[in-house]
């Protein structure tokens, strides 16, 4: 690793220490400065502010910053829409479990929108719609990106909502058992919410038989 890779690193984690030990609010160029014993310039170059380093950690710890293109490889084709859901959902679960400071940062894109978190939340926008645009129109009665919206905004609100409630409609939020359960509704809501085609048939297969856009009528005809 060379120098440079070394103080990012530095930088990095220095970042991650500033955040759990103050939240979102105490963050800023000059206490990670402080923290990792070098100068706030050094940070402008390596990372171009705090907009940088925020997506640099991100890169490396959020789900959909990591994953930019989870349905990109062959194998994922070759799955049912419903497990690549499933598999997704799962994946977010084991991502804010196992990481207090992801899980602090998600919460404070929840009620601020600034210079920082605005690309943070655009990137996994992006990355998210690359996934469900994949799996849309697969089923034509069924509004997919909608279907997905409600469920993954239910698990990253019972996620971010453990740290102050331990128990949301009495399933507890703090213990492996509660998170089982958790799990086997998801697998219910998509085992029997889901038409048959997307349980039972490759994302390959059903787009191969996806129907071609309508072409553009024109207005001269």
């Amino acid at each position: 690793m060379s120098r440079r890779e070394n103080t990012e690193r530095q930088i990095l984690q220095a970042l991650e220490a500033q955040i759990l030990e103050t939240g979102m609010g105490g963050v800023g160029i000059n206490a990670i400065a402080k923290r990792a014993g070098v100068s706030k310039e050094l940070i402008y170059r390596y990372f171009d502010g705090m907009p940088g380093l925020m997506l640099a950690w991100m890169q490396e710890q959020d789900f959909w910053t990591r994953n930019p293109g989870l349905l990109a490889a062959d194998e994922s084709s070759q799955r049912t829409p419903g497990e690549l859901v499933l598999s997704m959902l799962r994946a977010q679960i084991d991502a804010l479990a196992c990481n207090e400071t992801l899980r602090e940062v998600r919460r404070w894109e929840l009620i601020e929108r600034n210079e920082v978190s605005a690309p943070l939340a655009e990137r996994r926008e992006r990355a998210a719609r690359g996934f469900i645009d994949r799996v849309d129109g697969l089923a034509p009665d069924v509004d997919m990106p909608a279907v997905v919206s409600v469920m993954l905004a239910g698990v990253l609100y019972l996620m971010l909502r453990a740290k102050t409630e331990s128990h949301f409609l009495g399933v507890p939020l703090r213990t492996p058992e509660g998170w089982d359960r958790i799990n086997g509704a998801l697998e219910h809501l998509v085992a029997h919410g889901f038409p048959p085609a997307l349980n039972t048939e490759s994302l390959a297969n059903l787009e191969a038989r996806r129907s071609p856009p309508r072409p553009a009528s024109n207005p001269e005809t």
